[in-house]
């Protein structure tokens, strides 16, 4: 859809990908109302922007319906989600905290899933949607070191596969966004495992790279978007050679404590 006077939710909107995400759909024209944790940016990028801002906690019960109630008075309509807000977890398997991996699913995965959930019924009134859902390439191969965060990520993309399929005749769209590493603070306010690290992270792209892949894939909706070829080289070694995938990332990223 053109996102020109189109009403989009996008979540974890006060910082890194969603931030730029808000910028680069109010350049398109498209009316927002953004969701996010930190109020002070989050307010900042919605007076920039001519958003609506919404400030709180999506795993919080009644947030998701809240968003929902904001656009409906706004804007009378709901046409496009971008479920972006996000926490990362970098733990080895056999370390990794309950309570975190706990927070990790709720943000990840039950976040998006009520969000969804509440916005459906104005959609299908409007027989006209899309949800574009913020994946990552590890939610098809886990990276070491990373394996409860890519299993939320999964579960994510799963879910995708079968409301898809789900919501086949009901004119609302399913997108499935991939990016890999990201120039963020996301790494840092990751929970868990705070004083370990990998021992190489690859620089990422930048935010607005990932926006205007967002941006591409409301206009297009596709089934899976990538933002760049290396993300898509992975998933594709991973699926035609997964032996030499493993080898590969056991000798190039390992785990170490800080010093």
């Amino acid at each position: 859809m053109d996102p020109r006077g189109r009403s989009v939710i996008i979540t974890g909107a006060s910082s890194g990908i969603g931030a730029a995400a808000a910028h680069t759909f109010a350049a398109a024209g498209a009316r927002l109302i953004l969701s996010g944790r930190d109020r002070p940016r989050l307010e900042a990028i919605a007076a920039a922007t001519g958003a609506i801002a919404i400030a709180g906690d999506l795993t919080a019960p009644g947030a998701a319906a809240a968003l929902v109630e904001a656009a409906n008075t706004h804007y009378g309509r709901i046409d496009l989600i971008i479920a972006n807000a996000g926490v990362g977890l970098a733990a080895p398997v056999l370390a990794t905290d309950s309570d975190a991996l706990h927070t990790v699913l709720a943000t990840n995965l039950m976040a998006p899933l009520a969000l969804i959930q509440a916005a459906a019924p104005t959609m299908q009134r409007q027989q006209r949607g899309q949800c574009i859902l913020v994946s990552s390439v590890v939610g098809w191969r886990a990276l070491p070191w990373a394996g409860a965060y890519a299993a939320s990520k999964a579960a994510l993309d799963r879910m995708s596969e079968a409301l898809r399929v789900e919501l086949a005749d009901s004119g609302i769209a399913i997108t499935l966004v991939r990016p890999g590493t990201t120039a963020t603070p996301f790494h840092q306010r990751r929970p868990g495992a705070q004083a370990e690290r990998r021992e190489r992270m690859p620089a990422g792209v930048a935010p607005a790279i990932v926006a205007h892949t967002l941006l591409r894939a409301a206009r297009t909706e596709p089934r899976v978007a990538y933002v760049g070829w290396r993300d898509q080289l992975l998933v594709l070694a991973a699926l035609l050679a997964p032996r030499i995938t493993d080898r590969m990332l056991a000798q190039r990223v390992r785990w170490q404590p800080d010093r």
